[in-house]
């Protein structure tokens, strides 16, 4: 039976679309557990995760349970630390520095990448696992190469250290002065010398503009793009932002981020992690 992949493709976006709306409506509900102790009465872990990061940090909406490596580390660090057990509190890229910065979550494991700036804001736990930004274009777009963007517009989630990567590859290439000539500052969208800059709310609304020809390319860390790729799109070959490094953000000063730097190690030293990504990968 032959399908017909356009229609297929509609379908899932609306989908999709209507799944994160989902998830941004139930940001704030822990959902492994409506306790903060279990059984025993020990302290759980509240951990920052994301719901729609295939192999990463994925909710069953179905029986509101995650799944990935993500939440497997989260797991093994309460464990390591004496809690009795994790609850889970989905984050987006826009929510979760105030989720951590308000104390809604007691640290963040949620593809979230150490940057100077964000490192201002939290203290940071070593990288447990190392990526690049990418950029991903239907094939129909016939773009093959970076330089072919100029003119055009990449879309963004917001929140996310893409953005800035972005005008700052432009400018080392020579393709803009890296300057923004005019921004909009609801939807942070903004206008370059050469090249649009568009930002969305979440990946699955970033990669339906892409199917719509909003964009020309998408720009997400490469674990991230797994979830939206297929026969139809490709990863352009000569583009690539090195390192997004992801590490377990806490709150700047708290007790807590010194113990969770020292398990952190204690995991990567023991191979640990490297178990655990082989496990999702």
């Amino acid at each position: 039976m032959q399908m017909d992949h356009s229609v297929t493709r509609r379908k899932a976006c609306r989908l999709a679309i209507s799944a994160a709306g989902a998830t941004l409506a139930a940001v704030v509900l822990p959902a492994c557990s409506n306790s903060n102790s279990d059984m025993s009465g020990k302290a759980r872990l509240n951990v920052g995760v994301r719901s729609d990061i295939v192999g990463f940090s994925e909710r069953n909406p179905n029986n509101g349970k995650y799944y990935g490596f993500e939440i497997d580390l989260a797991n093994e660090l309460a464990s390591r630390l004496g809690y009795g057990g994790c609850s889970f509190t989905s984050v987006t890229p826009e929510t979760r520095e105030e989720m951590l910065s308000s104390e809604k979550v007691d640290c963040l494991i949620a593809c979230y990448s150490i940057s100077d700036e964000r490192k201002k804001l939290f203290d940071f736990s070593a990288a447990y696992y190392t990526d690049s930004v990418i950029l991903v274009v239907e094939n129909t777009s016939l773009i093959q190469s970076f330089s072919q963007l100029k003119g055009g517009t990449i879309g963004t989630v917001s929140g996310t250290n893409a953005a800035p990567q972005l005008a700052a590859k432009f400018l080392e290439l020579g393709l803009s002065d890296g300057i923004p000539q005019q921004q909009d500052a609801k939807s942070g969208n903004i206008d370059y010398d050469t090249w649009h800059l568009s930002q969305y709310a979440s990946y699955a609304e970033l990669s339906c503009a892409l199917e719509a020809g909003d964009v020309d390319a998408m720009a997400t860390d490469g674990a991230i793009a797994k979830t939206y790729l297929d026969g139809e799109r490709t990863v352009l070959p000569d583009f690539g932002i090195n390192p997004q490094r992801y590490a377990v953000a806490t709150q700047k000063g708290s007790e807590l981020s010194p113990k969770v730097a020292a398990e952190v190690r204690s995991m990567l030293k023991d191979k640990t992690i490297d178990t655990l990504i082989e496990k999702w990968n």
